[in-house]
């Protein structure tokens, strides 16, 4: 797919926005299927790491990947940074990447032609990336023309959950925290762009407002930079980096109903702590919500000082110079140690058995249960809390907690022995409770983070089979690598079977062998899967075993890439002896300057 975004941006308008308002405009399946091609002059015009929050969520708006052709901007920023190559091998990579562009005139499954001029800066008034408004505009009407009766159920529930009434405006809705950060938007240039709100300004009484650099040598440079003290004047929480609200896997969590100007990724239900309220934009949209109390329009926000002292000017090159401290120059491929894979073959199968078991799936009879709920998301189906194995097994009791329980944190932190379940949740009444092997769904099934505890939770509860009338690409492949059948069927059929499993206890036919949904009544469902998968199924075959299988030519084609194209072997195979801190670097206090030599 491409999406290309034509023209000039407007005042105030940054990468974020761009992504906002592309997911609600195709919505956040309106990419399933395919990996974006993001171009257009306004792509072209952008910095690396403006870039970097572009392709980071395109998964928002259900896609496998993101891409933005390699040029100049992108050269420049490689350059010299620890395993990118360098002298004659430079020179042969960026011959090679700039072959990687599509062609002129290039065709397309299907393309998403935007005017920079129609992108206003841009916030989300529900609980889905897709939710998306102009900072100017107003919460949608439930009712309004184009809205089946499943999209007024997903906007309601959004609304009744995010604490908006349908028409109102969304500036000026009061927040009481602002979280600041993430992979999102975590980049030296979001916090230069944050310091050049707070400048002059105060963060409103009665907000909690923080900043977590993306990483330890973000923290450095804008402490170098002094963005540190501008933004400790103006009442901002200075951080440590981390994940920290982003997620809220630790302390920083939302309380129930408080509502958050996030820079994150998602705002999913409890995606920043139970019950809490997220509302995604930009760092400099997130830095005039802070300081106005309110979803605010950063248009109204003019840098207060001098220009020579504007944050995101005054450094001149505004490249960050995380990992480019120091020119290294390319060690070369590396084939000893082995890839990782190969490092340990006494824990992998191999020879003609091949493939580690899984459960043979061809007809499955059970009961089914029916969750008509749009967008369920991979944080809805295993929250965060959950997230402390990697073991597919034991992670039943987690499945959809924050839908199940009264005390979902409690049940995180100590078991389910002390889960308080919700008695209205589908899959704890009886007739459910412990039977169910077949889950009917709402539309966009697995959304979100491609965490792969999603279907091992499911799995572990009993359910193996999944029918929807779409899936999140990344949790459809998941589901078929751990033995589990997500099937599509037309919203009509979805209605039926929805119907059927309404009554607890109702038993549903999958037969894969003859790909068909039975009903009660025999009525039977054809569906389409593909060819290969259904054989995995069918006969229990895991994809890395059948990958090792072919390790002899796995390492013979790694052998020949790695001498024809070095440049393209990842960390395990290629890595400098050294990579140097900066010298200012705390680690360094102390040391001789033999040390130091």
């Amino acid at each position: 797919m491409l999406i290309r975004i034509d023209g000039e941006l407007t005042d105030g308008v940054t990468s974020k926005d761009i992504i906002l308002h592309v997911c609600g405009l195709i919505g956040t399946a309106g990419g399933t299927g395919y990996t974006i091609e993001f171009a257009g002059d306004a792509i072209r015009k952008l910095s690396m790491e403006a870039r970097m929050s572009i392709s980071n969520m395109a998964i928002e708006a259900g896609a496998r990947a993101g891409l933005i052709a390699p040029d100049e901007v992108t050269f420049e920023y490689l350059k010299g940074r620890p395993m990118s190559p360098s002298a004659e091998e430079w020179d042969r990579a960026v011959a090679y990447w700039k072959s990687l562009a599509s062609d002129e005139g290039a065709k397309y499954d299907k393309e998403v032609i935007i005017d920079g001029k129609d992108i206003a800066p841009t916030t989300t008034w529900g609980t889905s990336p897709q939710d998306a408004v102009a900072i100017d505009g107003k919460v949608p009407m439930i009712n309004e023309p184009g809205n089946d009766a499943t999209r007024q159920a997903a906007i309601k529930r959004a609304l009744d959950y995010i604490g908006l009434e349908e028409g109102q405006k969304i500036e000026g809705t009061p927040i009481s925290k602002v979280f600041i950060g993430s992979c999102t938007n975590g980049r030296i240039e979001d916090i230069r762009s944050v310091a050049a709100i707070a400048m002059g300004r105060k963060v409103a009484d009665g907000v909690h407002a923080m900043v977590v650099p993306g990483s330890g040598l973000v923290k450095k440079q804008a402490e170098d930079e002094g963005l540190d003290k501008i933004l400790i004047e103006a009442g901002f929480d200075w951080r440590e980096p981390g994940c920290s609200m982003c997620l809220a896997m630790n302390p920083d969590k939302l309380k129930p109903q408080e509502r958050c100007a996030s820079t994150s990724n998602r705002n999913f239900e409890g995606r920043q702590g139970n019950g809490g309220r997220t509302h995604l934009m930009s760092p400099a949209m997130a830095a005039a919500a802070a300081v106005s109390g309110a979803i605010a329009d950063v248009r109204k926000f003019p840098f207060l000082g001098k220009e020579s002292e504007d944050p995101r000017k005054m450094f001149g090159e505004s490249m960050s110079r995380v990992f480019k401290t120091e020119s290294y120059p390319n060690p070369g491929p590396t084939i000893n140690p082995p890839a990782p894979y190969l490092a340990d073959k006494s824990s992998t199968s191999s020879g003609s058995s091949g493939a580690a078991g899984l459960p043979k799936f061809d007809v499955l009879k059970g009961v089914g249960a029916p969750l008509d709920i749009k967008n369920i998301d991979t944080d809805m189906i295993i929250p965060k809390e959950f997230l402390k194995t990697i073991n597919r097994s034991g992670l039943g009791f987690a499945a959809f907690a924050e839908l199940r329980y009264n005390n979902p944190a409690e049940v995180a932190v100590i078991g389910a022995e002390v889960a308080d379940e919700k008695k209205d949740f589908i899959l704890n009444q009886d007739g459910y409770k412990g039977l169910t092997k077949i889950l009917v769904t709402g539309d966009n099934f697995g959304c979100g983070s491609s965490r792969e505890h999603a279907p091992w939770s499911i799995n572990d509860m009993g359910i193996r089979c999944i029918i929807s009338t779409s899936f999140a690409d990344i949790f459809y492949n998941n589901c078929f690598n751990n033995g589990m059948l997500p099937l599509t069927l037309p919203r009509d059929q979805i209605e039926v079977l929805l119907a059927d499993t309404a009554t607890p206890g109702t038993e549903l036919t999958v037969d894969l062998l003859n790909q068909k949904v039975i009903r009660p009544n025999g009525e039977s469902f054809p569906f389409e899967i593909d060819a290969f998968r259904k054989n995995c199924l069918v006969n229990g075959l895991d994809k890395i075993g059948l990958t090792l299988e072919k390790e002899e030519k796995i390492s013979a084609f790694e052998k020949i890439r790695s001498e024809k194209f070095p440049w393209l072997d990842g960390a395990s195979l290629k890595v400098p002896d050294t990579v140097k801190m900066y010298p200012n670097a705390e680690y360094w206090k102390g040391k001789d300057e033999a040390v130091l030599a």
